[in-house]
């Protein structure tokens, strides 16, 4: 019999001893059962495929010279490997929703993973920003992006957000971050004065930081991107747009590369807004709206949990929408390990 622990939910936004008390599914009523069946299956199919997803979409960056060439793809790279970490660390999150715990150490489970997955949230974030201000730049600045748009400042840009989050951030490491006496679950320990830190200023600034403020920047940079591309048709209509290429032959300034990663980047930011929004409100609003019963608090956060990790997951598949390049990638690598598991099987 499958038991859940409804307080499991809220270590985080607690600040008074919790009462701890068993549900069984077999005791809940249909209705919510069901859901809770929902939530589980969800979750098995956005963790499951996001990891298989991460490790195609690490493998194509990696390896094709169109994406391992430019500043954009080398973002795109880096951010799913911050992705991946991150979807790690919601999945651990969630399984310990349903009492299910990946660590036994209070370190590991109650301070590090949860600095993993804000370090790793706020890198994936930023690099959203910095891959839209990088196609804005080549945009706006045609020129002058050879210089900036570059693969060596894109890693240099990442390392700079590795140090100052890990740093903002380290407060996850204080021992008041600890497992519960009752029910042994994360929280952070009687109210003092770093609780009303992580409730009060720490729960809004994320808010603004890694939620508002970027999606009013990508927000911005891709009405301007689709402003500049506009314009750009039509001087080309107008053939003032067309370069020739030594050799005799022509393109267009916008190259079918430029286009694809310009899709690719406008379905990443569509996603970041869509997905991420209802996950932060739901928390900072949780922290001083305590209306909902623990059960429907449980209920509520992990689906708001489930589908902030679908952008952190499903990024390889959104991509092969966005991009012909990324889709003949992928089938070509499942094509290939279709042909060598069949050739095993033969032998």
């Amino acid at each position: 019999m499958t038991e859940i622990k409804t307080t499991s939910i809220i270590p985080w936004n607690s600040t008074t001893s919790m009462t701890i008390t068993s549900t069984s599914l077999l005791e809940i009523k249909s209705s919510i059962s069901i859901l809770i069946w929902f939530e589980i299956i969800a979750a098995c199919i956005t963790y499951g495929f996001g990891f298989i997803g991460n490790l195609l979409s690490l493998f194509i960056f990696s390896t094709q010279s169109d994406f391992r060439n430019v500043s954009t793809g080398v973002l795109f790279l880096l951010m799913t490997v911050s992705n991946t970490a991150h979807l790690w660390t919601l999945t651990t999150e969630f399984l310990g929703t349903f009492n299910i715990y990946v660590y036994s150490d209070v370190f590991l489970q109650c301070r590090l993973n949860y600095f993993i997955q804000n370090v790793s949230r706020a890198i994936s974030t930023y690099l959203a920003i910095t891959v839209t201000c990088d196609r804005l730049i080549r945009s706006e600045l045609p020129i002058r992006s050879r210089f900036i748009c570059t693969r060596e400042n894109a890693i240099k840009l990442t390392i700079f957000y590795c140090i100052i989050f890990s740093i903002l951030h380290s407060f996850w490491f204080c021992p008041l971050n600890t497992l519960s006496p009752i029910g042994g679950v994360c929280y952070t320990g009687p109210p003092s004065a770093y609780t009303y830190f992580f409730s009060n200023i720490f729960l809004p600034l994320r808010l603004i930081f890694i939620c508002i403020i970027p999606v009013i920047i990508m927000s911005l940079a891709n009405i301007r991107m689709l402003f500049n591309i506009r314009q750009s048709h039509r001087r080309v209509t107008q053939g003032n747009e067309i370069n020739v290429i030594p050799g005799g032959s022509m393109r267009q300034r916008m190259t079918s590369l430029d286009r694809m990663l310009f899709y690719m980047m406008l379905v990443n930011v569509s996603a970041f807004i869509i997905t991420q929004i209802p996950f932060q409100v739901y928390t900072l609003v949780r922290t001083y709206y305590r209306d909902l019963s623990t059960l429907d608090n449980l209920l509520v956060r992990a689906l708001v949990l489930i589908w902030s990790s679908i952008y952190f997951g499903f990024g390889s598949y959104l991509y092969c929408f966005a991009s012909p390049l990324f889709r003949e990638s992928l089938f070509r690598i499942l094509k290939n390990i279709i042909y060598c598991r069949i050739h095993q099987q033969r032998r």
